[in-house]
């Protein structure tokens, strides 16, 4: 009945915790004592409580591991061991080129990659004959060639120079910033850029 009522009359006198049961009292008291009755019978170590002996035989002296990587397979007992292990994958190349060997972290890429092999230019710019293989590439073109520096969305912040792209941003940025002005919070690194740092925190943290 205590299961539907949500009632626990038994209260630990030490942390305050309640149970529903006085067994299940009795099992957490010794966890505010030095007492510790179970033992693991493949090594020396001893616990106050059976499922602490349990969770140390998992994690230690079995193989179970309940989650595993859908990238490389291998077996985690936490999903947040998992979790952190799958960002060491981010910056793996799993897809190659048959043709030259080139690698790309996803499949999108190689499909545009191999379209250069090919000859094949689906995207065509509209005010001169230059092709290209993918609509990002075909836009940085325009961008660059056929529309006014001056409606150049990037902007630098240290000189009255405008540019195209992205990248070209970044790259003439760093001809002015030197020194690496964002810290990272959880450790003594310093960056450039707030995406370096984004980097960092999901590669390191």
């Amino acid at each position: 009945m205590r299961v539907h009522t949500g009632e626990k009359p038994f209260s630990c006198t030490v942390c305050m915790k309640t149970f529903s049961r006085k067994s299940n009292l009795k099992s957490h008291s010794l966890s505010h004592s030095s007492e510790k009755p179970w033992s693991c019978s493949k090594c020396p170590k001893t616990f106050s409580l059976k499922s602490y002996l349990n969770k140390h035989v998992k994690q230690v002296h079995s193989n179970y591991r309940p989650y595993p990587c859908g990238i490389c397979g291998k077996g985690h007992l936490f999903k947040r061991d998992r979790d952190r292990h799958l960002t060491t994958h981010l910056n793996e190349k799993h897809y190659k080129c048959q043709k030259c060997g080139k690698r790309f972290a996803n499949p999108r890429n190689l499909r545009h990659h191999v379209k250069q092999h090919d000859g094949i230019r689906d995207f065509k710019c509209s005010q001169c004959d230059r092709g290209y293989t993918n609509r990002s590439a075909l836009s940085i073109h325009y961008s660059k060639q056929h529309s006014n520096p001056t409606s150049w969305p990037f902007e630098c912040i240290f000189c009255p120079k405008k540019v195209a792209t992205s990248s070209e941003f970044q790259r003439h940025l760093s001809s002015h910033v030197k020194e690496k002005p964002i810290f990272c919070t959880l450790c003594s690194s310093s960056f450039a850029y707030k995406f370096s740092l984004k980097a960092h925190l999901v590669r390191v943290h």
